[in-house]
């Protein structure tokens, strides 16, 4: 635990952040050195005027302290992603795109065991999502053909807004909706299959799909040089 001593007046920057600490600083700007009192303030309990009074140098070696432990990672107990359900893997990829630090709490009720409480602590509920994030990346990879993305991940035709959270939002309620015959009684059944097993039925119907419009292509083709022939 770092001391730091002001007007006589002794602080405490904490081992560990909890998740409402990294919400909060998170909402910080960093590169800002005038920011750096109150985010030192914030963090030890001090006011932020008492805080301006230290060096510059103190200050930044402060907010080096608490980038690193906003940067820490400590393994937690997670589900197994394989076991996510549909709906489930929806949810959370949209809470990712809404931003991490609007929804961290959510997140985490998902991908905690059922067993077990989530996790107060910042550089647990990290190592959760981080977690996640790496699955989810690779899931979007192993479907990259049904996504419409390139060997990176990334989309094929890329557009200003192809990451906006009320259009991925509202493209996965238009699959569920697909998947459930249009018909509301089906869209709970749809959202509580396994994800890999939904997944692989839209990669098989979006592959026999392009299969039938490649056999209309060219059965198109072949009429028209048969036309020309004429």
């Amino acid at each position: 635990m770092i001391k730091i001593t002001i007007d006589n007046n002794k602080y405490e920057i904490p081992d560990r952040i909890l998740v409402s600490q990294w919400k909060k600083l998170i909402t910080f700007n960093f590169e800002d050195f005038n920011e750096y009192p109150k985010i030192i303030a914030y963090l030890i309990g001090a006011h932020p005027n008492e805080v301006a009074k230290c060096s510059e140098d103190s200050q930044i070696l402060a907010i080096g302290f608490i980038i690193q432990l906003m940067n820490t990672r400590r393994e937690f107990k997670v589900r197994d992603f394989n076991d996510i359900m549909f709906g489930e893997f929806v949810d959370l990829d949209i809470y990712v795109v809404m931003g991490i630090e609007k929804n961290m709490e959510e997140i985490l009720k998902v991908l905690t065991p059922e067993e077990d409480k989530p996790t107060i602590w910042a550089d647990e509920a990290m190592w959760i999502i981080d977690r996640f994030t790496q699955f989810r990346v690779f899931t979007y990879r192993q479907y990259a053909g049904l996504f419409g993305l390139n060997e990176q991940g990334e989309p094929e035709e890329e557009s200003d807004d192809s990451w906006d959270a009320k259009k991925i939002a509202k493209g996965w309620y238009r699959v569920i909706i697909d998947l459930a015959d249009n018909n509301i009684e089906k869209i709970d059944y749809v959202t509580d299959q396994p994800l890999k097993k939904v997944l692989n039925f839209m990669a098989h119907r979006k592959e026999k799909q392009l299969e039938e419009n490649f056999k209309l292509l060219q059965q198109k083709r072949k009429y028209d040089v048969q036309r020309n022939r004429k």
